[in-house]
């Protein structure tokens, strides 16, 4: 319990950066920025060490599964896979969401 609730102050700090830094990049244009956003999903992985990896890949499936469900045969596949690895990306730059989910899941019990 402990061990997540310090992610998800890593992670708060993580997607704060990600966010500021993105939103600076659109205004902007400059180098700092971007280099802000990487610091961010760096952190953010950081912050999957201390605990909730395994709910993000949860829910990165939960998310994978409508491309199964929603399209035809030949199409399915693919689709599936790149919504699995789409979620995963943006839970690398925004880690509060499945961090925060697991420290609630955890507290739960």
């Amino acid at each position: 319990m402990k061990r997540l609730e310090i992610a998800q102050y890593i992670a708060l700090g993580a997607t704060c950066m990600t966010v500021l830094g993105f939103v600076i990049n659109l205004a902007t244009q400059s180098r700092w920025s971007m280099t802000m956003c990487g610091y961010g999903v760096m952190i953010g992985l950081i912050s999957y060490f201390f605990g909730g990896i395994k709910t993000a890949v949860k829910m990165a499936g939960k998310i994978a599964k409508w491309g199964w469900i929603i399209l035809p045969f030949p199409y399915d596949i693919v689709t599936g896979l790149v919504a699995f690895f789409i979620s995963i990306f943006v839970f690398m730059a925004l880690p509060i969401i499945p961090i925060r989910k697991a420290y609630k899941e955890q507290s739960m019990e």
